[in-house]
């Protein structure tokens, strides 16, 4: 059938010929063609194949296994062209049955020379390979669903081993990216719920951490005024100190003047108590001379005119002596009231002394207070400055606390933003409720993404569009 125009073969090679034609008889589809497409024969696995009668398709085109609008196309022309001018076809084949079924076969068109070397039919030998062809469809559809992040397709085993082995591995493939993709799924949930909670938790530190930095800003400047008014303090109570030194020792001066005070007026009081004696003395000496001036009075009477010059003498003697006692008796009532005031002097220079000796006393207490006290002072002013610099350094550290607590925040709310993200981009993939539990999205409508440099779900499902399309081209019948 296919050798009758090789009149020139040896009887070996055309019993070769003979077996291997039988063979491609009995297991290929074979169809002759004039060379202008015309079908001249077919055998009955090609007839069998496309549902046909023999006189059925004898005499008619080649256009007739093919779509109409394929048929009609300039690439369908320049494939018979190519025929006609001996090239040799070999590709992926679909064609239409009787019952406008579409079926895949392997195929290849070879042109057979003429006498004159031109194209004088074209043979071809095909090979139904409708089953792996849709095995490889269904391959590539749920490769398609993969792109678009359906991981829900499965691809049904078919017979063909070597596209059966592609469906299982496939298969276990999507198994194995479903569970991954659930599992990212709830890892992306609880990444986005703690990185939220992180986030709080960093904004509502980063608001305790300023508050107490500004606490202790304003404590740092009430310590600062506080060491202020201490150290003034301090200053203050040592001038108190030098001020009460010398108040004690102008009432220690005070206490001697008094002392001498009183010894002058024990002094006074001794003195007046010898011009009394005095004074009696001479109030004695007033009454005898009183009497004696008397006796001679009674003697210049008794002497008569004799002692008349005498009596007025001695009458005078008498009225000097009354006035003399008179006098020392006036002399001795004043210095009896001067005693007497001598006594109350000494005795309020006396009650002086005690109260000075008691004021000493009790500006030596005070003065030892007051020292205390500028000691004490002293050591405040310098405790105060010592915390003053501690809260200094603190605020300082609390400072630089507060930027690091801001650069936290910053972080984890990228770290949400980004949580937010993920979790969004694995919820382009569709996964059967079986597979896992079912993923809560907890992205906000309103969450800000971070602009990464990762390929979004709408390029990746473009990009696998674009490849689908390019396998379908290179499938395409000419």
């Amino acid at each position: 059938m296919f050798f009758k125009g090789k009149t020139r073969a040896t009887p070996e090679r055309a019993g070769m010929d003979r077996v291997i034609a039988d063979m491609i008889e009995r297991t290929q589809a074979t169809i002759q063609f004039e060379a202008d497409g015309t079908i001249v024969t077919a055998n009955e696995n090609f007839l069998s194949l496309m549902g046909y009668q023999l006189n059925e398709i004898v005499g008619k085109k080649h256009s007739m296994f093919v779509d109409p609008k394929f048929a009609a196309s300039g690439d369908y022309a320049q494939f018979w062209t190519a025929l006609r001018s001996g090239r040799t076809m070999t590709d992926q084949y679909p064609r239409l049955t009787k019952d406008g079924s579409v079926v895949w076969i392997q195929a290849t068109y070879a042109a057979v020379p003429g006498p004159d070397g031109q194209t004088e039919k074209v043979i071809k030998v095909a090979t139904d390979v409708t089953e792996r062809r849709r095995a490889l469809q269904e391959v590539a559809a749920g490769l398609q669903a993969l792109s678009e992040g359906d991981l829900r397709q499965r691809v049904v085993i078919r017979n063909a081993e070597d596209i059966g082995v592609i469906a299982k591995a496939y298969n276990r493939s999507m198994e194995q990216l479903e569970k991954a993709v659930n599992t990212v799924k709830n890892v992306s949930f609880a990444v986005t719920q703690t990185a939220s909670e992180i986030s709080q938790s960093s904004t509502d530190l980063s608001h305790r951490t300023e508050s107490q930095a500004a606490t202790l800003e304003q404590t740092a400047a009430a310590l600062e005024q506080l060491t202020s008014t201490v150290r003034a303090a301090a200053e203050g109570a040592h001038k108190v100190e030098e001020i009460v030194g010398n108040t004690q020792s102008v009432a220690v001066q005070s206490e001697r003047v008094v002392s001498d005070a009183i010894s002058a007026m024990s002094a006074i009081e001794s003195s007046s108590e010898k011009i009394a004696k005095i004074i009696t003395v001479i109030d004695d000496i007033a009454f005898q001379t009183n009497l004696l001036a008397l006796n001679a009075g009674v003697e210049a009477a008794r002497a008569g005119d004799a002692g008349r010059g005498f009596a007025v003498v001695a009458a005078e003697v008498r009225a000097l002596a009354q006035r003399s006692a008179i006098a020392a008796g006036e002399i001795k009532d004043l210095i009896s009231e001067s005693k007497e005031n001598v006594g109350t002097g000494v005795d309020l220079v006396g009650r002086s002394g005690e109260e000075l000796k008691r004021i000493v006393d009790a500006v030596g207490t005070i003065s030892g207070h007051i020292s205390e006290i500028a000691v004490g002072a002293s050591e405040q002013s310098t405790t105060l400055v010592e915390i003053s610099a501690g809260v200094s350094q603190l605020d300082q550290v609390t400072q630089q606390n507060a930027a690091m607590v801001e650069q936290t925040t910053a972080a984890t709310q990228i770290l949400s933003n980004d949580a937010s993200q993920l979790s969004q981009e694995v919820q382009v993939f569709k996964t059967r409720p079986d597979i896992g539990a079912e993923t809560k999205t907890s992205a906000s409508s309103n969450s800000v993404s971070k602009k990464s440099p990762r390929v979004s779900g709408s390029a990746a499902r473009t990009a696998g569009n674009a490849a689908i399309k390019a396998e379908a081209v290179r499938w395409e019948d000419f």
